[in-house]
């Protein structure tokens, strides 16, 4: 009996060690994109952030900039060339996933702020079908893994 809750508490905390260390790496870029958009955007009050991985990975940070205007600052993993946008001046999250979901899209698994040859995009996740819908004029730029 002993030797079988020592056997359950080593893989259990064995486990709880290999989880924790596998989420470092995205814990500690989130933190860096967040300092980026802080020191180069001069944003504030930071209210969410999330990884877009297209052709290049961005993380995109929902805050807030020195008017206390919602933008997204979209930070990419590799390069230096960050991009502002405010949120005011593009279509939401949900008219993205209507609009994905006017071209075919089903259930909504989940929606994304990126960036994808040039343009600001919301990256709507349906099934196994990507829709990229261009931020700025609401268009469906492209259809993937149909």
């Amino acid at each position: 009996m002993i030797g079988f809750f020592v056997l359950f508490s080593v893989l259990t905390f064995s486990t709880i060690y290999v989880l924790e260390s596998a989420s470092k790496p995205f814990v500690n870029a989130k933190d860096q994109a967040i300092r980026v958009a802080k020191e180069y955007a001069h944003v504030t009050d930071v209210s969410q952030v999330t990884i877009y991985n297209g052709k290049e990975s961005y993380f995109a940070v929902k805050a807030k900039d020195a008017t206390g205007q919602a933008v997204f600052v979209l930070v990419p993993e590799k390069s230096s060339e960050i991009y502002v946008y405010q949120v005011d001046e593009g279509i939401s999250k949900i008219a993205a996933e209507q609009r994905a979901t006017d071209n075919g899209a089903g259930q909504i698994d989940r929606s994304v702020f990126g960036f994808h040859e040039g343009h600001a995009i919301w990256e709507v996740k349906s099934g196994r079908a990507y829709y990229l819908i261009d931020f700025k004029t609401g268009e469906l730029l492209k259809k993937e893994g149909i």
